[in-house]
C-alpha cells in the first residue's frame, strides 16, 4: 500500500541506517547519529573531489552507485523495497517499474543528504 511521502521516506531513512552495523576499522555504530557521521565521513574522504566537480547531490547519487553501503541495488530488489517502503503500490506497471528502477540512486541520495538537513 501506498503511503504518505513522508512516511515511505522515513521509512527508507531506518532503512538505509539499520544496514550499517559498523564503522570501516570494525567499531560498532549503535546510534542514528554515529551512522549519519560514519556515512558522511566516508562519503567526503571518498568522494571530495567529486562534491567538488559536480556538486553533493550528483556526487552522492554516483557514490551510492558503486555500492559504498549494503543497500539493495538489483531491480527487482529496488521495486521490492519500493513496495515493502511504501513509495510504490504492489505490482507495478512496466513503466513504474522502469521508473522506480532508473531513478534508484538519485532518490536514495536525496534521503541521505536529507539526514544532515533533518
Amino acid at each position: 500500500m501506498k503511503l504518505h511521502r513522508k512516511e515511505y521516506r522515513n521509512n527508507y531513512r531506518n532503512y538505509i541506517l539499520s544496514t550499517i552495523t559498523e564503522d570501516g576499522e570494525g567499531k560498532n555504530l549503535n546510534n542514528d547519529n554515529d551512522k549519519i557521521e560514519y556515512i558522511f565521513n566516508k562519503f567526503h574522504d571518498e568522494f571530495d573531489y567529486e562534491i567538488k566537480k559536480s556538486g553533493k547531490f550528483k556526487a552522492m547519487s554516483i557514490w551510492l552507485s558503486g555500492l559504498p553501503l549494503s543497500i539493495d541495488h538489483y531491480y527487482d530488489d529496488i521495486v521490492k523495497l519500493a513496495v515493502k517502503m511504501g513509495s510504490i503500490d504492489e505490482n507495478p506497471s512496466d513503466k513504474l517499474r522502469n521508473k522506480v528502477e532508473q531513478n534508484y540512486f538519485d532518490f536514495m541520495a536525496e534521503i541521505v543528504l536529507s539526514f544532515k538537513r533533518a
